[in-house]
């Protein structure tokens, strides 16, 4: 398991992903794949999207990210425990959201860029294999991922925030790890109710163990 991303939704509209080490003992993250990509194949992430679903939902998810709901009042601690996973929708982001790209899309759950999200904790998840072995003959030991800051208002949604983030638990070399992040829809005092929410992510081609 790796590390938990706790953020609320104002916090985790939008993030960018890469890893920072540049070391001559590291190697790329094969099978770590941005949102709203198909399912990856044995060489790795295909870098074809997903058609979005129009407004109002549809049947169109994401091929390597899942989402799981949870009504509770702080987030959830053990998520490697969580079952009940699917496979993330795919969505057409709102006017006021950063706009969908070539490189990544908008995952959310069902038709959630609509304003009638329960508030909650909303857990995404992807899977991806760590190196038996490093280049440089080293066994992989960690490595770290940038995540969006704190901030406020529709700004969130419109631009890529780097933060990083790192392992929490030793990762084991030659398995499959899984990188989990935690969305809080927190209840919109603006509207009286809940609201809509998603989740991005890019990975850079820098990104590598070490």
């Amino acid at each position: 398991m790796l590390s938990l991303g706790s953020l609320s939704k104002t916090f985790l509209h939008a993030l960018a992903a890469m890893l920072l080490f540049a070391t001559l003992a590291s190697a790329r993250i094969a099978g770590l794949c941005n949102t709203g990509q198909t399912p990856k194949t044995v060489s790795g992430c295909t870098g074809v999207l997903v058609p979005p679903n129009p407004e109002g939902g549809g049947p169109n998810r994401d091929g390597n990210w899942d989402i799981l709901y949870q009504t509770l009042t702080s987030p959830p601690h053990t998520p490697c425990q969580l079952k009940a996973f699917v496979s993330a929708w795919v969505d057409t982001p709102v006017p006021v959201w950063l706009p969908n790209d070539t490189a990544s899309e908008w995952i959310t759950p069902y038709d959630g860029e609509g304003p009638n999200n329960p508030a909650g904790w909303y857990i995404y998840r992807t899977a991806f294999p760590v190196p038996a072995m490093l280049p440089g003959g080293t066994v992989p030991t960690g490595q770290e991922f940038p995540v969006n800051p704190p901030g406020s208002g529709f700004s969130d949604f419109q631009q890529w925030w780097p933060v990083r983030f790192a392992n929490s638990l030793p990762i084991a070399p030659g398995a499959y790890a899984y990188l989990y992040f935690v969305v809080l829809n927190a209840y919109d005092t603006q509207i009286g109710g809940p609201s809509n929410t998603g989740f991005r992510v890019e990975f850079f081609d820098s990104s590598s163990f070490n």
